[in-house]
């Protein structure tokens, strides 16, 4: 792979980890739909789980970003080309795992099975 390549298939991948974590970020959607936001099973059971949703996972998904970035800049300098395609490709895919994982997380200690907010005294066990 020639230089020029290299970089520019980093350039890329650095924005297609921008562009999710900027689009949830700034759009907002009022109401759970079929076609724009974090979209699970847990987020789409109320309003109130769709806003809560929305919200923290962006902000996990601006992590996910900056982690993503962070490990592609290390490894343009520290690895060979195809090398360093395949770790940021792993740490993007990691990172948006582990993002996913913790908001469905939250969403479970936030909010009962029907998508009602727990009461504020279960949340402080937790």
């Amino acid at each position: 792979m020639a230089q020029s390549e290299f970089i520019l298939v980093h350039i890329m991948f650095g924005f297609s980890a921008i562009l999710p974590a900027f689009i949830m970020q700034f759009i907002d959607t009022e109401e759970p739909n079929k076609v724009m936001g974090y979209r699970t099973k847990w987020s789409m059971k109320s309003k109130e789980t769709w806003k809560f949703a929305q919200k923290y996972s962006s902000k996990m998904m601006w992590w996910s970003t900056l982690v993503t970035i962070t490990v592609q800049l290390f490894s343009i300098f520290m690895l060979e080309n195809e090398t360093s395609i395949i770790v940021a490709v792993g740490a993007l895919t990691l990172s948006i795992s582990v993002a996913i994982g913790a908001t469905e997380r939250q969403l479970r200690l936030r909010f009962n099975k029907d998508g009602s907010p727990k009461s504020a005294e279960e949340e402080d066990l937790f």
